[in-house]
């Protein structure tokens, strides 16, 4: 009836011995630390004791100093694996929404848990690299997150390139600002030619993060020869109508999840659901959507609406149609909607985009 989580027992008991008394602690309790106490000094019950997981193993008569000094440490090893284990979820929760492979409900979710704050009026991404071997980007990151952390949100993490990202999140973000910030604490360690940073795009939504991630991941990327340790995306940077769309490799995808693609390529402008889909098919929604998000990392409809505001941005740039009309070519029923997911998808207005791609 009770979450126990230090367990000291003897080997030698009635009924039930120590050794399987831990047998079944681990089987139901897994996380709960145990310690052996025995008169038996034979070498065969410490080791089957440890297989079992044991934080110690001691020998009677017991000494005090020795069973508090064994607690003691049972104790810290708990909560090392407890923040480890808070780490690693963190961890993975900040680079799946980087990289966008997360649902609104799921990052909402996992964000109230983490202490994450997804609600703030901006964000924006910032990508390191170093340029000298010697230099440890954890260290020089935990130093500017100690300047930046009054003023604004900051969450950090190493993204899969190795690349030590930021993630600043504030009623109103100025880059500007942050480059000061950079500089201030490179110049106070004397590593401003050892450490390459780029600055991404401010974005209006938190999950806009993937534009800004991609934005300075891509220019941190940039192989010229002398470049600048602070570079600072510029604002009219926007994706290119490709950009929008999951890159998928077709040969890695099963038949039934290449036709489910050809489904929504050529029907986006009118009526496209999965359930229609599997009707057609003669598959469960479920599975399917399963599969799709398996082999695709991305749910069936985030790729529906991403393929729809691609064709959008096509329109944007190759029409003078209005915005209710283009709305309506690309499957969207309300323009309302069509407008708040292509500021999702782009960080501004469809009219706002066309304004700033007028060349």
């Amino acid at each position: 009836t009770q979450n126990i989580d230090l367990l000291i027992t003897d080997i030698k008991m009635p009924r039930m011995d120590g050794l399987t008394l831990l047998a079944h602690v681990r089987k139901k309790y897994p996380n709960t630390r145990c310690i052996l106490l025995t008169a038996y000094g034979e070498f065969e019950y410490a080791r089957s004791g440890f297989r079992l997981g044991v934080e110690n193993y001691l020998l009677k008569p017991l000494q005090i100093n020795e069973i508090t000094e064994t607690i003691e440490t049972a104790v810290d090893n708990m909560h090392a694996h407890q923040e480890n284990r808070d780490i690693l979820f963190l961890e993975n929760i900040l680079r799946r929404w980087l990289s966008g492979n997360i649902s609104d409900d799921d990052l909402a979710e996992r964000a109230s848990i983490l202490n994450i704050n997804i609600y703030q009026s901006t964000y924006c991404v910032i990508c390191m690299s170093k340029k000298d071997d010697t230099l440890s980007l954890s260290g020089y990151g935990n130093e500017c997150m100690k300047t930046i952390q009054p003023i604004y949100d900051c969450y950090h993490v190493l993204d899969n390139q190795g690349h030590y990202i930021m993630i600043i999140g504030g009623s109103s973000i100025s880059r500007q600002l942050l480059k000061n910030l950079f500089v201030q604490t490179a110049q106070s360690l004397d590593i401003i030619d050892k450490v390459k940073i780029a600055i991404g795009t401010v974005i209006s939504n938190s999950q806009n993060l993937p534009i800004s991630y991609q934005c300075a991941s891509k220019l941190l990327e940039q192989q010229d020869e002398t470049p600048p340790s602070i570079m600072i995306c510029p604002e009219e940077d926007l994706l290119a109508a490709e950009s929008i769309i999951p890159s998928l490799d077709g040969t890695k995808l099963s038949p039934i999840i290449q036709k489910a693609i050809d489904y929504i390529h050529t029907g986006y402008s009118g009526s496209v659901s999965i359930k229609e889909f599997c009707t057609k098919y003669i598959m469960t929604t479920a599975y399917i959507g399963y599969l799709f998000k398996k082999e695709t990392n991305v749910f069936f409809n985030n790729y529906l609406n991403s393929y729809r505001i691609s064709k959008a941005i096509e329109l944007l740039n190759t029409t003078s149609h209005k915005i209710n009309t283009i709305a309506e070519k690309t499957g969207f029923t309300n323009t309302s909607y069509f407008i708040t997911s292509f500021k999702k998808y782009t960080g501004v207005s469809p009219q706002k985009y066309r304004e700033q791609n007028k060349i």
